[in-house]
């Protein structure tokens, strides 16, 4: 997911502000999250390990008053094996997802959306923007798995409001 094609703007949030912990209690999801910038390839830098998920910290935190707080991490590896990512295909629309920030701050989002997008189509515009109604985007690999092209060829996109 390439995060400069978006003109994302180089401004990374407060530490004080930055999301520690993704739990999705209805599928059984409680993770770190780390703080990620962009890759040398220009794409958003994923923590190698699925069991930990990353935030876009040059993007929105869960505490401001608007934009998209964007998590992205790998559905599994090599080297770790399947992660708990992977269960977020289960999630429903209606479902609840929260964040807890620095200082125990928890921000509460209520999923509205669960699709699969080809990597190539992925609108990265609306994934990483920085405007309009607070939102949550997580983003991990999707679809079939092609060894021949590259690995996954669809991303899992969930969107969530804040509530």
């Amino acid at each position: 997911m390439r995060s400069h094609d978006a003109g994302i703007p180089a401004a990374p949030a407060g530490e004080a502000a930055a999301p520690t912990r993704l739990m999705v209690q209805s599928v059984g999801i409680d993770i770190p999250i780390r703080a990620v910038g962009v890759a040398a390839d220009g794409q958003m830098e994923l923590p190698p390990n699925p069991a930990v998920i990353g935030w876009y910290r040059f993007g929105p935190a869960p505490a401001n008053p608007e934009g998209s707080v964007v998590l992205g991490g790998h559905l599994d590896s090599k080297e770790y094996g399947v992660g708990p990512l992977v269960r977020l295909r289960k999630l429903r629309a209606g479902q609840l997802v929260r964040i807890t920030s620095y200082g125990g701050r928890t921000t509460t989002y209520r999923v509205d959306s669960v699709r699969e997008v080809d990597k190539h189509r992925l609108a990265l515009a609306d994934v990483f923007d920085r405007s309009g109604t607070p939102r949550l985007r997580i983003v991990t690999c999707g679809g079939p798995y092609d060894p021949d092209n590259g690995g996954y060829q669809q991303n899992l996109v969930v969107g969530a409001a804040r509530i």
